[in-house]
């Protein structure tokens, strides 16, 4: 058995189902016994920073990490943004970095790099296999740590001469199914009922939930913990889901790229409890948000994350799942209704939150061009199964503003930001759910980037809607040069994005007059099959943002 066959044959027996890659040398001989099996699909795509994000929305949506693998330290490289991406939002992830021969990593030959200095920073583990006999186990340690604790991207290093050695057959232990998550944090009773009382003496708490609570699925056990306490619920970008947003009590995402009602629900509250959330500058805007005085209950599988921040009253070690387990627990012993000014001030949340929505929705200027409203309009239309991606730019904030309810509905680069990532997101989601409608909301300066990989969703028959929200310019980015004076380098031109589609295989649409996206939208849906829907958005038209002292550049 040939090292790459007993690679694989760890990575396939642990579960993994999703690979994805550009070919190269030295990624060809497990690109070839990939081929020559039937457990796992491989995408082949054309940047493989598309290939990272694929993976960073399947494993997502199934808990279980997908394998990148990608060639030399070009093929690292050029997937790197991907992969930072995916690390820094904690989804699970195995990079295989297929290198060339030692000798020549060893005396910086052709196509060389240490793959591992340029993603040290932000991957969970990294391990480099000199010898056959250390594959299998490099292997297992990268799957495990992958899903461990709070969850990340691990690379195994493996030059080809490595690859192609014999291994034997003799030596190589039978794969391990791997368990998501490998291993959950329980927390301590005397914390618990701690938070509880706290809790309990609390008028006006705020449930602040993160990427943790995704992660462990614990969508029933905080549902159950939001409507004992009667608290307002907010989301950060990678949480959106875990609670079913057609719920009053759950308002949305705060924060740096969420609305100014939902922050009032922070800055209004006596009480933070924060399960799964690191209490970052998204959801709190920096921390501006956060009322000066109020205690806050912090609780985060990784206890370096407690009180990083901001300082907390109470810091809980834990899986988000357990510890709302947990509370649910101490609270079920205690009947006593929900206090009327907590739940008054519930409620005038949601109410004010719904009143700024529906004002913003007819707020359009009738100018003759096509608002963001109308486009949010429909998508709010949508069955709730629908899943959403988001890529980075001002149309992101248009989509965050559509409620979500299944776990998954909404995938996004929260943490690093990264243009690139949306069709990629998209592509992955159509593949983990087939039977699920996939649509995906991408600026055209962000399509541009990842232009070519229309013809791997035509040619995998990925089957995503994407709505083009075209402005000819970088919309978010031109207003911050404009603040400096003379403006330069965000202005462009575009192809016609509907017809590219079609000469990639995918059905096109171009929508450039008001009242024409409903329409498009319910032909490209029905149809089946990989849409591009070119919106001639207003130029002028900026996303109501929050309000901060000192905007996030």
């Amino acid at each position: 058995m040939k090292v790459y066959e007993a690679v694989l044959d760890q990575l396939l027996g642990a579960g993994v189902s999703h690979f994805a890659g550009m070919v190269g040398s030295t990624s060809a001989p497990y690109a070839s016994a990939l081929a020559a099996q039937n457990q796992a699909r491989y995408v082949g795509i054309r940047h493989e920073q598309v290939a990272a994000a694929i993976l960073d929305a399947t494993a997502r949506l199934s808990g279980q990490p997908g394998c990148l693998m990608v060639h030399g330290g070009s093929g690292l490289l050029a997937a790197s943004l991907g992969i930072g991406s995916a690390a820094l939002d904690c989804t699970p992830m195995v990079v295989l970095s297929a290198t060339q021969e030692r000798k020549a990593m060893e005396n910086g030959w052709w196509q060389t790099l240490d793959v591992q200095k340029p993603i040290a920073d932000f991957v969970k583990f990294q391990t480099r296999v000199e010898r056959p006999d250390q594959a299998v186990a490099a292997v297992r340690d990268a799957l495990r740590a992958s899903v461990s604790g709070k969850p990340g991207v691990a690379q195994i290093d493996i030059p080809i001469d490595v690859s192609t050695d014999e291994l034997g057959t003799d030596n190589v232990p039978a794969p391990v199914r791997m368990a998501t998550p490998h291993i959950r944090s329980f927390p301590d009773p005397g914390l618990v009922e701690k938070a509880a009382d706290l809790l309990a003496r609390a008028q006006r708490p705020v449930l602040l939930i993160g990427g943790g609570a995704n992660y462990s699925g614990a969508g029933d056990a905080l549902m159950r913990l939001a409507e004992r306490l009667g608290v307002p619920v907010v989301n950060s970008p990678t949480s959106r889901g875990v609670l079913p947003e057609s719920n009053a009590l759950v308002l949305g995402c705060a924060g740096i790229i969420g609305y100014e009602p939902v922050g009032n629900a922070i800055r209004e509250a006596d009480l933070v409890l924060a399960i799964g959330s690191r209490l970052s500058d998204i959801q709190t805007s920096r921390g501006e948000l956060l009322p000066a005085g109020a205690p806050i209950i912090q609780v985060d599988i990784d206890a370096a994350a407690l009180g990083k921040e901001y300082p907390s009253e109470v810091g809980v070690v834990s899986d988000a799942k357990a510890f709302a387990d947990a509370l649910n627990e101490i609270l079920k012993a205690d009947a006593s209704p929900v206090l009327d000014v907590r739940r008054n001030w519930t409620e005038s949340l949601a109410a004010r939150y719904t009143a700024w929505r529906d004002e913003w929705l007819s707020s359009a200027p009738d100018n003759g061009q096509v608002q963001p409203q109308e486009i949010v309009a429909a998508l709010c239309e949508q069955p709730s199964e629908t899943i959403y991606t988001h890529g980075a730019g001002d149309h992101g904030f248009y989509g965050f503003m559509v409620p979500i309810d299944p776990p998954g509905s909404h995938l996004v680069s929260t943490r690093l930001g990264a243009m690139g990532c949306a069709l990629g997101l998209a592509m992955g989601a159509k593949w983990a759910r087939p039977d699920q409608p996939v649509i995906t909301c991408i600026g055209d300066g962000d399509l541009m980037l990842q232009i070519g990989d229309l013809e791997t969703m035509a040619r995998e028959r990925l089957n995503a809607v994407l709505i083009v929200f075209n402005n000819f310019r970088l919309g978010s980015q031109r207003k911050r040069v404009e603040a400096y004076g003379p403006v330069i380098g965000v202005d462009h031109g575009n192809p016609d994005f509907a017809q590219l589609a079609e000469l990639f295989d995918c059905r096109g649409y171009r929508v450039d007059t008001p009242g024409q996206f409903a329409g498009a939208l319910r032909d490209a849906l029905a149809s089946g099959e990989p849409c591009v829907i070119d919106v001639i958005v207003d130029p002028e038209a900026r996303p109501p943002r929050i309000a901060l002292s000192r905007e996030a550049r």
